[in-house]
């Protein structure tokens, strides 16, 4: 399921936070909140509109040709994959 494995990465996300949050670092805490939420949205709406497009399917692995069907969808949900992967000049390499 797309959207599960979406919601398993802000777990580890999520330790992060506690910790920054911990060392009375709120700002970057409250930073990395945001910014992560940010992405996390662009990634769950990217993925709404690839389980629309693909007739309500739920398993990734029936999601060969995303990039003919929907290339804006595709380039931004890839963006938004950057950026939690943490890649310079994205929102998560600064808030990591």
């Amino acid at each position: 399921d797309i959207k599960k494995v979406i919601a398993y990465s802000t777990m580890s996300q999520l330790g992060y936070m506690v910790f920054a949050a911990g060392a009375t670092a709120y700002g970057a805490a409250i930073f990395h909140l945001f910014t992560h939420a940010f992405f996390k949205a662009l990634l769950f709406l990217g993925a709404g509109a690839v389980i629309h497009a693909m007739h309500h399917e739920q398993d990734m692995r029936n999601y060969g040709g995303l990039y003919k069907k929907l290339p804006i969808t595709y380039a931004l949900m890839w963006i938004g994959s950057l950026a939690l992967m943490g890649v310079p000049f994205f929102a998560g390499y600064y808030s990591k």
